[in-house]
């Protein structure tokens, strides 16, 4: 399962016809959310419960990702599991390099470790190398990683527009880079009980989010699994749901607190 989750060149063509007169950006934070059952799609899962807690932060060379999801599933043919799944990256500024790490445990045995690095070229695509397990991807022109893809949503949102298809690379499966298809609701004004919660970040306007994820190599058309998320202008997000082929999972914001900003 993948986590909640997030180039240079190729988002600043992108933000050249999208972008409006003043681009938002990135607000470091800290969310946490607590994990429920949505919708079983018939598959006998009949619950779930954990936490999902999120750190988008901000250094002089670019922003770094840390999440953490731990969540108890009940029903379904295992019976009940346990998964714990960290995530971590450092995606730089300009949008050419990239570090991540993914360990996935279930039941406390190690069933997914994904580490490795990735670099892109504005006009030739680029490589991701993971150290483990031992692969060399590339990754096709336009390819963007996950903080350039979340600004182009943004500006896009901001400018008015409601779809967009990027590819992404996140490092969390070895699939490689996949084909995000978004649609954009219309702005929507502050939610005061998220404004409550840390009225620096979360008294702002915000969007509804879905995006499909498609393996570009599957022709059949069908999204390997969908998110849904409220977004607000700083990449804060106020709830998600994580539609995979066997259930949903909901996502509930319970704590969100700002991050300190580099001095560079």
């Amino acid at each position: 399962m993948r986590p909640a989750l997030a180039t240079a060149a190729a988002a600043a063509l992108a933000f050249a016809f999208a972008q409006p007169a003043s681009a938002q950006t990135v607000a470091p934070h800290r969310a946490a959310y607590s994990l429920s059952l949505g919708d079983a799609h018939n598959s006998g899962v009949t619950g779930i419960d954990g936490a999902l807690v999120v750190e988008w932060g901000e250094v002089c060379e670019g922003w770094t990702i840390s999440q953490r999801m731990r969540f108890q599933m009940s029903g379904g043919d295992s019976g009940q599991t346990d998964s714990d799944i960290t995530f971590s990256s450092f995606e730089s500024r300009d949008g050419t390099s990239y570090r991540f790490s993914l360990r996935t445990l279930r039941d406390g045995d190690i069933v997914e470790d994904l580490r490795g690095k990735a670099t892109l070229d504005p006009d030739k695509g680029g490589k991701a190398e993971f150290t483990e397990p031992g692969e060399t991807i590339d990754l096709p022109p336009g390819t963007m990683f996950p903080t350039a893809h979340s600004l182009l949503l943004i500006n896009l949102a901001q400018g008015g527009e409601h779809q967009v298809t990027r590819a992404v690379f996140d490092g969390a499966t070895l699939d490689g880079a996949l084909d995000v298809s978004a649609i954009i609701g219309d702005a929507t004004p502050p939610d005061p009980k998220i404004a409550a919660m840390a009225p620096s970040l979360g008294n702002r306007p915000n969007w509804r989010v879905r995006m499909a994820y498609f393996n570009p190599d599957d022709k059949t058309g069908i999204p390997s699994y969908e998110t849904a998320m409220r977004m607000l202008d700083n990449a804060v997000a106020s709830e998600y749901s994580f539609d995979y082929p066997e259930f949903t999972m909901k996502a509930k914001l319970e704590r969100l607190e700002p991050l300190p900003k580099p001095s560079c």
